[in-house]
């Protein structure tokens, strides 16, 4: 088994990436939603807080968004072992598609997503802090 722990700040989202299966992403404080989408398809929208968990399909994209006044934190579980080797070759859910790997970045992204969540921090009296497009 392999974990992390990530954190991300108020104002912020992660970068949609998809994997193989088995992800479990707990979250350990936080408010906010993930977007989990098979490529080319409507994107589902998922609600979280402290105790929810999130299992993106295998190969699904899938991004965590923090429009929430407070830090939020998860930790990611999934199958990981040097002697079993359960997905074949280098993960590469860091690496931009165009690159050959499995990550959209920000500026490749649908338009919608920054929209939406530019809408979900004014409810909250949040500022956006990311790169401007």
């Amino acid at each position: 088994m392999g974990a992390h722990v990530s954190e991300f700040p108020v104002g912020i989202y992660k970068k949609a990436h998809r994997h193989g299966p088995g992800a479990h992403v707990v979250i350990l404080s936080g408010e906010g939603y993930s977007l989990l989408w098979p490529e080319g398809e409507k994107k589902m929208r998922v609600d979280w807080k402290p105790g929810s968990v999130v299992v993106p399909p295998e190969n699904w994209f899938h991004q965590h968004f923090n429009p929430g006044k407070r830090p939020a934190r998860y930790l990611a579980l999934k199958m990981l072992s040097r002697r079993f080797k359960f997905q074949p070759g280098k993960i590469r859910s860091d690496v931009s598609i165009k690159e050959g790997g499995q990550q959209i970045e920000y500026e490749d992204e649908d338009g919608e997503i920054r929209r939406i969540f530019e809408q979900e921090c004014a409810k909250n009296g949040v500022e956006v802090k990311l790169p401007k497009r």
